[in-house]
């Protein structure tokens, strides 16, 4: 696994990349979430992840867990960055109560890559 982490985060993070895990992270919230403990959803979802990155001809470059506000609450979101240019929202973790949750199905998210001007 790629361990350029500022390049990833950089990428990962950029403002439009941000809206557009946002906006996926409204159709996970609308869809059945799975309680599952923290250790258990980590291995869960990197095997799913890597499963997913093959299928696609890609590799995972990286798990990211990212910050998202919502509504009233915020969450953090593992992500699984891929070398063909895009991330897959994993397990996601409600930061008030601490419950991790597993989606019944994974985004892909076509990442931007940031300009640099």
């Amino acid at each position: 696994m790629n361990t350029d982490q500022t390049h990833v985060s950089a990428t990962l993070m950029s403002d439009q990349n941000i809206r557009t895990i946002e906006a996926n992270l409204n159709a996970v919230l609308e869809q059945s979430l799975t309680p599952m403990e923290p250790a258990q959803a980590k291995v869960y979802m990197e095997h799913t992840a890597t499963r997913i990155a093959e299928e696609s001809g890609a590799n995972v470059t990286m798990f990211q867990m990212v910050k998202i506000k919502h509504v009233s609450s915020t969450y953090l979101i593992r992500m699984a960055v891929l070398t063909n240019g895009s991330a897959i929202g994993l397990d996601l973790m409600d930061l008030e109560n601490g419950q991790f949750f597993i989606p019944e199905s994974c985004p892909v998210i076509p990442l931007e890559t940031p300009t640099v001007n």
